[in-house]
């Protein structure tokens, strides 16, 4: 939460992935996702994606910067906490 407050990161956002993580680093950059910051949780996190398949886990950050806004956001920190 530090780095939230800091501006660093927001709490939802693309999750920050590792520089080794090229692949999905290169599907980021080719879809504009690296220009947001980087959130605690995502909208890949919620749907169960993980970084292992890059260009899925790009893909699913792309179409929420796509679809942002306030409500998705909220959906997304409650299915983070309340999640099954």
């Amino acid at each position: 939460l530090w780095n939230v407050l800091k501006g660093e990161m927001s709490l939802v956002g693309p999750r920050p992935c590792l520089p080794t993580q090229t692949e999905l680093i290169g599907h980021r950059r080719r879809l504009g996702v690296l220009s947001a910051l980087p959130g605690i949780t995502g909208l890949a996190q919620i749907k169960g994606i993980d970084m292992s398949d890059p260009k899925l886990c790009a893909e699913t950050d792309a179409a929420y910067l796509k679809a942002a806004s306030i409500g998705l956001d909220l959906r997304i920190l409650l299915g983070t906490f309340y999640r099954a």
